[in-house]
């Protein structure tokens, strides 16, 4: 690391501070602002708030890299995964990855997830109100994750805590509490999926992955797996709940449906407004600028990808949906060789969301106050309480 003050707190960006997590934009305006690429003392880190900086970080692995160990650094064996190798050893597993996401065909995806959006929307119908967190985002977005990887969803509260504690540790930088938990949590859901791996009767994504691993470990193939179901999982399901939370708030936005493109652009811009991925951090391998800083060897990089999303200089009206957004051009789904496996499954879920509300009627309304969890890597609520309507109860449309 290089050797900069470090104080006590920070002017613009305290990430724990508990107004953060509710509505970080307005900090991460300011930040901007004032100092696109900020040195920042509490995360002994740069933090990066504009588009271009931000892109520049990720889309160069040989400079700033996701394998901390390329700058000396040890990281847990339960923490190597995909998305801690850079290429050219990142490279193998990644192809494998994605030619195992084509064993699930789109279409009985597409299907699968409308049918079950929608039986779930209609038993909501009779709770006032209904959350929409636990009763619906969480359980989508797992069945979801668990379907494309062709195995049964892991149920009971102890693969809850386990993911949660995952979440968690990735704020250990600011509370090192929480760095153990997290740690203990990715070596156990490791190991639930090297049994899924090691048995016969798998099919999908993870037999494919299983019968394709030539050339890659055992343990960095369920450490990558692992991360894919809990990025699966966690990422959705908070994405799932802030789009509910913007729809129940606004919605005349479904009328942007009407387009040609309309739920692929929808979608984009609630990837782009609300994705729950807030940071990616990448550590400077060599020497160079970033943005008028000297960024050296040894220095973290933070690119806040929710304030990148809302630049100005690339989003007009930045903090409100754009009906023709700039397709493409948000970070919410990362950038280069680490960039969002999911992004389709997570595109699929919002377009089929839209679908359900619009063709059958539903209607979503605030019944109090949201409330979000205290976490600021992975932005999520943790209950959305709501009013669900439905016009057609008895003939909702899931095929």
């Amino acid at each position: 690391m290089a050797a900069h003050d470090k104080p006590h707190d920070d002017p613009y960006y305290e990430p724990l501070d508990p107004r953060v997590p509710a509505d970080p934009h307005p900090v991460y305006r300011a930040l901007r602002e004032a100092h696109p690429v900020y040195w920042h003392g509490m995360l002994d880190s740069w933090v990066v708030t504009e588009h271009a900086a931000g892109r520049q970080v990720l889309a160069d692995p040989a400079r700033y890299a996701s394998d901390f160990r390329r700058a000396g650094l040890d990281v847990p064996a339960a923490s190597v995964s995909l998305q801690r190798l850079d290429p050219p050893e990142h490279t193998g597993i990644r192809r494998l990855l994605i030619s195992a996401l084509h064993q699930t065909p789109q279409r009985a995806m597409a299907g699968h997830l409308r049918a079950s959006m929608a039986s779930r929307l209609l038993g909501l119908a009779d709770s006032c109100p209904a959350d929409l967190v636990r009763g619906f985002a969480r359980p989508v977005a797992l069945d979801a994750i668990c379907r494309y990887l062709g195995v049964q969803p892991p149920g009971g509260e102890e693969f809850e805590r386990y993911s949660n504690a995952i979440v968690r540790s990735m704020d250990a930088g600011l509370d090192p509490s929480r760095a153990e938990a997290g740690n203990e949590a990715r070596a156990q859901l490791s190991e639930l999926v090297a049994g899924w791996l090691a048995s016969e009767n798998q099919t999908g994504f993870v037999a494919a992955a299983r019968r394709a691993r030539p050339g890659i470990s055992a343990d960095l193939l369920a450490n990558s797996l692992r991360a894919v179901l809990h990025a699966g999982y966690e990422s959705s399901s908070r994405l799932l709940g802030a789009a509910l939370l913007r729809l129940a708030r606004r919605p005349g936005l479904l009328d942007l449906l009407s387009g040609l493109d309309g739920a692929d652009d929808l979608a984009d811009e609630l990837v782009r407004l609300d994705g729950s991925v807030q940071a990616d951090g990448r550590m400077c391998v060599a020497d160079g600028e970033l943005g008028g800083q000297r960024v050296r060897r040894g220095d973290v990089v933070i690119v806040l990808l929710a304030a990148a999303n809302r630049d100005p200089a690339v989003f007009p009206c930045p903090d409100e949906v754009n009906p023709r957004p700039r397709r493409g051009l948000h970070l919410g789904f990362g950038r280069g060789a680490h960039s969002c496996l999911g992004a389709a499954l997570v595109n699929l879920q919002l377009r089929t969301l839209f679908d359900c509300l619009r063709d059958n009627g539903i209607t979503l309304t605030l019944a109090g106050c949201p409330v979000w969890e205290d976490t600021a890597t992975l932005r999520g609520l943790t209950s959305l309480p709501v009013q669900v309507s439905i016009r057609r109860k008895t003939s909702l449309h899931w095929r």
